[in-house]
């Protein structure tokens, strides 16, 4: 091996070393409260090292959400082995629940960061990467979505409306669990898992199909 490739691969260790420092620290104290220092003591290197590799905080917690959104969006793509778009969208629920509570201090470490970044401190390279991916995951759930259309199972709505709504109620039905709430009434995640596509699917009341 040649030092020119040593150095890219020790320098590559080094920025996985950050990130996971990072992400470890962020799992015990609030982002806010974690300083570059912080990272940089426990790692044994000095803070100008990880300026090397991220120029601000921001920008060290906006890559950490990037890296979830991608992992996110690989979940999501295994929905579209099934052939229908029930089953595309029982998959990706599915898929969007496990990723959120299959690591869930992983899940709000990245949500954390995401909410307290200052997006106007972060590079525009990593800027762009989390603009990309978020065009990548609306890009799968149109897709459900028109193959719903096709199969005459979808309102006329909209694309975006429709999306929007049912990631909205997925989203919370999720953070029911994180935060706490109804944590003595719901005994089974997977009655819970059920019942959020019943809801999503035909709607709160029995009997209703909702439009077509």
């Amino acid at each position: 091996m040649g030092v020119s490739e040593r150095k890219k691969r020790e320098f590559a260790q080094r920025e996985s070393d950050i990130l996971n420092c990072a992400i470890e620290l962020f799992r015990t104290k609030h982002p806010s409260l974690v300083k570059m220092d912080d990272i940089a003591k426990q790692l044994e290197i000095g803070r100008g090292t990880i300026y090397l590799h991220f120029k601000s905080k921001d920008d060290l917690m906006a890559r950490i959400q990037y890296e979830d959104y991608v992992r996110l969006r690989k979940r999501l793509e295994k929905a579209f082995d099934a052939q229908t778009a029930i089953e595309m969208s029982r998959k990706a629920i599915r898929a969007y629940i496990d990723h959120c509570l299959g690591d869930r201090h992983m899940y709000l470490v990245a949500r954390q960061c995401g909410v307290n970044l200052n997006i106007n401190n972060v590079s525009e390279d990593i800027s762009q990467l989390l603009t990309d991916e978020r065009t990548n995951r609306l890009t799968l759930l149109e897709k459900i979505y028109k193959q719903a259309k096709q199969e005459n199972l979808i309102n006329s709505k909209g694309t975006y409306p429709n999306v929007a709504v049912a990631w909205g109620m997925i989203r919370g039905a999720v953070e029911v669990i994180l935060d706490g709430h109804f944590q003595n009434e719901i005994k089974s995640e997977k009655a819970y898992l059920e019942t959020i596509e019943h809801v999503l699917f035909y709607g709160l009341f029995s009997g209703n199909k909702g439009e077509t």
